[in-house]
């Protein structure tokens, strides 16, 4: 899969041709790779698939489909809790903004719990992200420092309780990481 976040494919088609053409993507969703403009892309860990048809002038129907993944997070080459000098990584790459780290934080949060609501294990690559943001976003100083420790520590049961597939301990860090979220927000905002 390529850096980007976002893949798409476009096709015209005659009307007649389009339930076949929905079949065939049907059956690459169960496969779970599809083929888009940059080539076959793996579905493991989108965050949505958007599927649309328009009416051409010419009486033909234009399919559009649009995968999109979770951004990568940034992670630190330092150890959690450090701060962040300068605000570039050793690599280099300059931090992405406070505002932006949490923005994309809330959004991977919100999938997570949403899937554990359900009864589901969350979506590795956006957990993986979550928790690659949770610890970056401790390197900030100044947004909440007392609160840090107790994150991390949260953060890290919670990555446990995926590696183990406990259902049961996810939602327990889950719960105790938004009560961590709302303490530190109701001081912080």
């Amino acid at each position: 899969m390529s850096m980007s976040n976002k893949h798409k494919a476009e096709v015209t088609l005659e009307k007649s041709d389009l339930a076949g053409w929905l079949r065939g993507l049907a059956e690459a969703v169960e496969a779970g790779e599809i083929a888009t403009e940059a080539g076959p892309v793996s579905l493991e860990g989108y965050r949505a698939v958007k599927i649309s048809f328009k009416e051409t002038f010419e009486g033909k129907v234009r399919a559009k489909l649009s995968v999109k993944f979770p951004r990568p997070a940034l992670v630190l080459a330092g150890e959690p809790g450090e701060a962040a000098e300068d605000e570039e990584s050793e690599e280099g790459g300059a931090l992405p903004k406070y505002k932006s780290l949490k923005k994309h934080m809330k959004q991977t949060f919100k999938a997570i719990g949403a899937a554990l609501l359900a009864g589901q294990m969350p979506p590795l690559l956006e957990a993986q992200s979550f928790i690659a943001d949770s610890r970056l976003m401790v390197s900030y100083p100044g947004k909440g420092d007392e609160f840090y420790a107790a994150f991390l520590e949260k953060t890290v049961a919670f990555e446990a309780a995926l590696v183990a597939s406990d259902l049961e301990a996810a939602k327990s860090a889950y719960l105790d990481l938004a009560q961590l979220k709302r303490d530190c927000h109701s001081r912080y905002v």
